[in-house]
C-alpha cells in the first residue's frame, strides 16, 4: 500500500468569464430587447446569440504526490491559482480535468484569521478551531506544541 496521503494527477480548473462590454444592462437595452423580441420570433430568428466569454485556467495540469510527513508550501503571485488549488483539494470546487486522491482528513485555512475569535486567548482559539475541524480534545492536546510552533 502506498504511503501517499495526497495524490494529484493532471489537475486543471477552468472558469468562463463573461465580458462586461457584451452585457447590456441598461434600461435602453432592456427596452430594445422587448421591442425586438416579437419580430425575431416572427422571422424565425428567435435564438439569442450566446454571450461571449473568455476562458481562464486558474490551475492547469498540476501533478504531485505528498507522502506522510511531507510538508508543502504553495507560493505564487496574486492570481496564480493558489487558493483555487486549495479549494480543489478541499472539495469546495470541482476540477475541470484531472484526479485527486486523498487519504485522511483535509482541512484548509483559506483566509488568514478565519474562525479566530478576538476575545479568546490563543490557546482557546486553538481548541475552538480544532473542534471545528473535527479534532478531539485529546488530539488537540497531543498536537498543541506542533500547532503553536507552526503559528
Amino acid at each position: 500500500m502506498s504511503d501517499s496521503i495526497i495524490s494529484v494527477e493532471n489537475l486543471s480548473k477552468r472558469y468562463h468569464i463573461g465580458r462586461q462590454s457584451d452585457r447590456g444592462d441598461g434600461l435602453r437595452h432592456i427596452m430594445e430587447q422587448a421591442v425586438r423580441a416579437p419580430f425575431r420570433l416572427l422571422s424565425g430568428n428567435g435564438r439569442e446569440k450566446q454571450a461571449k466569454t473568455e476562458e481562464f485556467w486558474a490551475v492547469n495540469d498540476v501533478s504531485l504526490e505528498i507522502k506522510r510527513g511531507d510538508m508543502l508550501g504553495i507560493v505564487g503571485r496574486n492570481g496564480a491559482g493558489k487558493s483555487t488549488f486549495l479549494k480543489l483539494l478541499s472539495r469546495i470546487t470541482e476540477p475541470t480535468k484531472g484526479k485527486i486522491s486523498l487519504r485522511g482528513r483535509v482541512a484548509s485555512l483559506l483566509e488568514v484569521g478565519t474562525g479566530f475569535h478576538p476575545e479568546l486567548t490563543g490557546r482557546e482559539n486553538i481548541f475552538l478551531n480544532g473542534a471545528i475541524l473535527g479534532m478531539s480534545r485529546v488530539e488537540i492536546k497531543r498536537k498543541f506544541d506542533e500547532i503553536t510552533a507552526f503559528a
